[in-house]
């Protein structure tokens, strides 16, 4: 089972990148002379999510691209994703704008495709 919150998600959508995140933040800058200093420590959320909906894999309808966009449109609201046998809380990155982008499949038909891009919090 797939859903965000209480939208329920195609089975064929896809977690672009996730087993792309780092476990581990890490700062470098150097000092006047050149030395290295690094700071090191385990991520503690801010973990990417992007879940994309492609033509050939999974489509979207209407009433749960509308669903989203109710999700979407609330400033600092953070929500359930269920991805199978994991759950977490994640919000919409409207830093990286759009958080949510949809195309229609068809022109006039009721099928799209999407990307969703949440951050794990």
């Amino acid at each position: 089972m797939k859903q965000l919150e209480e939208v329920p998600l195609p089975d064929g959508l896809m977690w672009n990148d996730r087993h792309d995140a780092a476990p581990v933040e890490q700062t470098v800058v150097r000092t006047l002379g050149g030395k290295p200093v690094i700071w090191a420590q385990p991520r503690k959320g801010g973990t990417p999510v992007t879940l994309v909906a492609q033509s050939d894999a999974a489509w979207l309808d209407r009433s749960t691209v509308e669903a989203l966009a109710v999700l979407a449109a609330q400033p600092g609201a953070s929500f359930t994703l269920i991805w199978e046998n994991w759950s977490g809380t994640v919000m919409f990155r409207h830093d990286t704008p759009p958080a949510l982008s949809v195309t229609p499949l068809w022109p006039g038909h009721d099928r799209y495709t999407a990307t969703i891009r949440l951050l794990l919090v």
